[in-house]
């Protein structure tokens, strides 16, 4: 029985002993589990042998409780406490090794411990239904969901931010995303595709939102006639799993996190690179030139601008320059300089990246030689264009990252489970 379900009369139930008020004649202890906590109250004179076994035992020990729920209206916690008949300690703690105040690193060491707050608790609560309910909109919609290797012969992006590893007699990548895969789908017919999946970047990044691994949500779909119909299926998704969340757990967030969930509107802004260029030299004064990526200054005042215009925590930015992008982009047919591309910012973040893909084998081969990435190993890629596609796009979002910025949670290492970095592969 969830402690949450306790109604007065006999129970039976299993949890953790969180606080123990051990008294001349009294005891009072508070038993929590993931639904709530609870009041068990002991005179010891009644029941000695409980009560020895409450005076032995620590804090976060684990007990199974058999006994009466009354009700009593001095009881804080639901008015209802629990008089018991017996009690089993099922398990029994050292002494705890991290406090709540212990830093990120600390409590990462021993993250079993450190995930019983019942705030990092709620992280993931929210994770489950924000990704549940993106799962949801797109099989309401007719996607299909698929799940692709993370072990490929050959990089998925075409740099050097993979991790190597020994398979048989060869070598093998870890994914950098499953963009080939969901590509394969497209010319398979499967028209739109929704793939939640583990992905690897070799890049030694300290910083609050870069991650060795992380999860990914990505979407392909199929007859697309620019980024404009991928950013309007990305939209509506965020929107909607965004109030489900708000609707679950806004009241819970506000108050063990103290944020208030957001649910945009729609449609998000949008602005084009070569208006953001402008913007950030004529209005925000900063030394940038057509062509260049933004860095992290550029970035955020280019958020801050975005939201102060539009009052929208979301936003996209368009059409990158085509030798920012992965060789895979559609280039503008009227303007190949630039790609049909975009990168959708929340708050001062980027989450996603997404585009019109190249479905055409003889463009897309210029393109992977252009761009200096031996065409060999890429054969089996191309080889799915050869035999008809149809013009296709999508996206892939960074969860983690979403979830962070969601909760304004200080770093990506709140938001993982596990957590992996440069200096990190434990536990």
């Amino acid at each position: 029985m969830k402690i949450s379900e306790i109604k007065p009369g006999k129970v039976e139930f299993q949890g953790w002993i969180e606080n123990l008020r051990d008294k001349k004649n009294m005891q009072f202890v508070v038993i929590r589990d993931l639904s709530g906590k609870i009041q068990v109250t002991v005179v010891k004179a009644e029941h000695p042998e409980i009560a020895e076994i409450f005076s032995g035992a620590t804090l976060e020990s684990t007990v199974k409780i058999v006994g009466e729920a009354v009700a009593n209206e001095f009881v804080k916690l639901g008015g209802i406490e629990i008089i018991p008949e017996s009690v089993e300690l099922t398990s029994h703690a050292e002494a705890l090794p991290i406090a709540d105040d212990s830093s990120i690193d600390q409590r990462l060491d021993y993250r079993w411990i450190d995930l019983r707050n019942p705030a990092r608790t709620l992280i993931f609560q929210v994770e489950t239904t924000l990704n549940q309910a993106m799962r949801q909109w797109c099989i309401d919609h007719d996607f299909i969901e698929v799940h692709t290797p993370t072990l490929i012969g050959a990089s998925s992006e075409g740099g050097s931010d993979v991790f190597e590893v020994k398979y048989f007699e060869t070598k093998a990548y870890l994914i950098q995303s499953p963009q080939f895969y969901k590509q394969m789908a497209m010319a398979a017919g499967f028209e739109r595709v929704f793939i939640n999946t583990p992905v690897f970047r070799a890049e030694k990044s300290h910083t609050k939102k870069h991650a060795t691994e992380f999860s990914g949500f990505d979407v392909e779909m199929s007859y697309v006639e620019s980024q404009e119909d991928v950013m309007k299926v990305e939209e509506q998704i965020l929107t909607y799993a965004i109030s489900k969340v708000a609707e679950k757990h806004g009241a819970k967030v506000k108050e063990l996190l103290g944020v208030d969930i957001v649910v945009p509107k729609l449609p998000f802004p949008r602005i084009s690179m070569k208006e953001a260029y402008k913007v950030l030299r004529d209005e925000l004064h900063m030394n940038i030139k057509d062509g260049d990526d933004f860095n992290t200054e550029q970035e955020v005042a280019l958020c801050d601008y975005m939201e102060k215009k539009n009052g929208h925590q979301f936003f996209f930015v368009t059409e990158y320059p085509s030798d920012k992008r992965a060789f895979y982009t559609m280039a503008k047919p009227d303007d190949p300089a630039y790609s049909k591309s975009y990168d959708l910012y929340f708050k001062d973040v980027e989450i996603t990246s997404g585009a019109q893909r190249e479905h055409r084998p003889d463009v897309l081969r210029n393109q992977i030689v252009s761009r200096g990435i031996d065409p060999a190993p890429m054969n089996d890629y191309i080889n799915f264009f050869k035999n008809g596609c149809p013009p296709h796009g999508g996206f892939g979002l960074g969860l983690d990252r979403l979830i962070m910025l969601l909760l304004d949670l200080p770093s990506i290492k709140e938001a993982m489970y596990l957590f992996r970095g440069p200096d990190r592969l434990t536990p």
